[in-house]
């Protein structure tokens, strides 16, 4: 394993990490989290709201005699700053349910605006009950923030001087943040990566296109990870594994490390530029059928299959990549059967796509599975 200083901070942080979003059930989850911390993982970044609320539970478990292998982070809710008192009295609670003695660090969970930035940071804001946690002894280590907001409110985060880390989005598809990781870790600051793999897209690009992301006996996840171990300014990159062999293929990236470096990145993201991309009318992300009656999702759903035909691309892997996106398969079947084939949505979409055929597709692919 290749470790870091997460920024300044003194905490040694693996280079590779869990994320414990896309947990598929508590056996794999503790399969998982055994194996990696055999292999050197020692940091998990959990949240209440992962999993129907089983996530940081299953973690828990898996976790509780092996506690001092591991750096457990938890978040705030999601957008949200709290009053100080209310965040020690949250943290403590959530502790005691999980039956942990502290948490190691704790995220404010999606900073997005100014507003909430500088409620974190008031007088009696959740810096503040976080560092009364600390006396407390509930947090170990200190606080950090996720971000999913503008440039100025992640700097002006990283000037606070109050945080250990910043946990941002960004891979070999979505660079735009790649200032602001330079930005923060010139400050002292630790970068931690959120969808290092594009939201599983790159885990699933089989499309020959992708070839050079491919390894000795490993498929793209090899050079999509080797892309971020090559950048000194990311402390680990948080994958979301979903089953054992995932994991397994997540450790050859680390393979001659030597290489990491940045002949590597550039030559990546050269490559990456140069793959082309099929003909055809795709989902813009428009939101215009968005007002489903029936509470289905066309969005989220037609940009999944969006990237599936940009990605992938083979019909075989259309359930994986269902999954990868709508985090089980039982999530990708309830909210597929929320859809009654009214139309609305092919009504509204300025493209018009096939959305009713591309909902019978997925639902017909599950079925066959």
């Amino acid at each position: 394993m290749i470790y870091h200083e997460l920024g300044t901070s003194g905490i040694r942080i693996s280079s590779l990490a869990f994320g414990a979003m896309r947990w598929q059930n508590e056996a794999d989850c503790r399969a998982i989290m055994e194996r990696g911390m055999d292999a050197g993982l020692n940091y998990v970044d959990t949240s209440t709201g992962y999993v129907g609320g089983q996530s940081q539970v299953w973690v828990a478990n898996a976790i509780r005699e092996r506690r001092d292998d591991i750096l457990f982070s938890t978040k705030t809710g999601y957008g949200q700053a709290h009053k100080a008192k209310e965040f020690v009295a949250s943290l403590a609670a959530r502790l005691k349910k999980l039956r942990l003695d502290h948490a190691d660090m704790v995220q404010v969970w999606g900073i997005e605006t100014m507003a909430t930035l500088e409620a974190a940071l008031a007088k009696d804001g959740t810096v503040a009950g976080a560092r009364q946690a600390q006396k407390d002894g509930l947090v170990r280590h200190g606080i950090g923030f996720t971000f999913h907001g503008p440039p100025e409110v992640f700097k002006a985060a990283v000037d606070s001087g109050e945080f250990l880390s910043a946990t941002v989005s960004y891979s070999l598809l979505n660079r735009e943040a790649e200032p602001l990781l330079a930005y923060a870790a010139e400050r002292g600051v630790g970068i931690l990566i959120m969808n290092p793999l594009a939201g599983g897209m790159l885990a699933l690009a089989e499309r020959q296109d992708y070839a050079f992301l491919r390894g000795p006996d490993s498929g793209p996840v090899y050079g999509s990870l080797r892309f971020l171990l090559a950048n000194p300014n990311i402390s680990a990159a948080l994958v979301g594994y979903r089953v054992p062999a995932e994991l397994d293929e997540s450790l050859r990236a680390l393979d001659t490390p030597d290489d990491l470096a940045e002949p590597l990145r550039r030559d990546l993201i050269k490559r990456i530029e140069g793959v082309a991309r099929p003909d055809g009318r795709f989902c813009t992300g428009c939101g215009y059928c968005k007002e489903c009656p029936e509470g289905f999702k066309p969005p989220k759903f037609m940009k999944t299959m969006r990237d599936f035909a940009l990605y992938a691309g083979d019909e075989e892997r259309l359930v994986p990549w269902l999954i990868s996106r709508y985090e089980t398969r039982q999530t990708v079947a309830d909210a597929l059967a929320r859809c009654v084939e009214c139309g609305k949505c092919e009504d509204v979409c300025p493209q018009k796509l096939p959305i009713i055929s591309e909902i019978r597709r997925a639902k017909a692919a599950l079925d066959a599975k």
